[in-house]
């Protein structure tokens, strides 16, 4: 009996504590389980991480998901060290994401995503809901970093972020979340 009951308060934890911050869960909205789907994705298999992180691994990973073609550098058109971005999108019924993909000749180094549709919190949930632990790493003013380690790949580094515009803008406050995933932990 003891044991149901915890089991029960376990149960309805996350949504008392979606309450008492004054906001609804929107991580079963498609478009942020969407998203986790592709942090999710972007992290190789362990057993891949040799070649994981080459841009068409990683093209061929989310490119069933995200609305692009990521296609490797062209050593002509720049300089060799140059950071190469790639831009995309995500759709889900009634919402749209922008995303890019960030890297230098051989790999990609981070994935990034603006979006207004949930809060970094759901994007949280969304993640654990999918299988990811996410484990707190560290809080600066202006950014959060967590570890997130799908089941059997590898681990990434998630920076979330929100920048709002000034609430005496004469266009009405507006606020973008943001969340960039690094990659190779090391």
């Amino acid at each position: 009996m003891r044991a149901t009951i915890i089991a029960f308060v376990l149960a309805l934890l996350p949504a008392y504590v979606h309450a008492q911050e004054g906001r609804s869960d929107r991580s079963e909205t498609p478009i942020a389980r969407a998203t986790a789907n592709v942090i999710v994705q972007a992290l190789p298999e362990s057993q891949y991480r040799a070649w994981g992180y080459r841009w068409d691994s990683v093209s061929i990973r989310i490119s069933r998901i995200v609305r692009w073609h990521i296609f490797g550098p062209d050593l002509r058109d720049r300089a060799s060290d140059a950071i190469v971005r790639r831009n995309g999108w995500l759709e889900a019924p009634g919402a749209q994401i922008g995303v890019s993909v960030f890297g230098g000749d051989e790999s990609v180094t981070a994935l990034s995503f603006e979006y207004d549709e949930f809060t970094n919190l759901d994007l949280l949930d969304a993640l654990r809901d999918a299988g990811a632990n996410v484990a707190f790493q560290s809080d600066y003013e202006t950014y959060s970093e967590y570890v997130v380690t799908p089941p059997g790949r590898e681990s990434g580094l998630l920076v979330l972020s929100r920048r709002c515009t000034s609430e005496n803008s004469a266009a009405a406050q507006h606020c973008q979340n943001g969340a960039e995933l690094k990659f190779r932990l090391e």
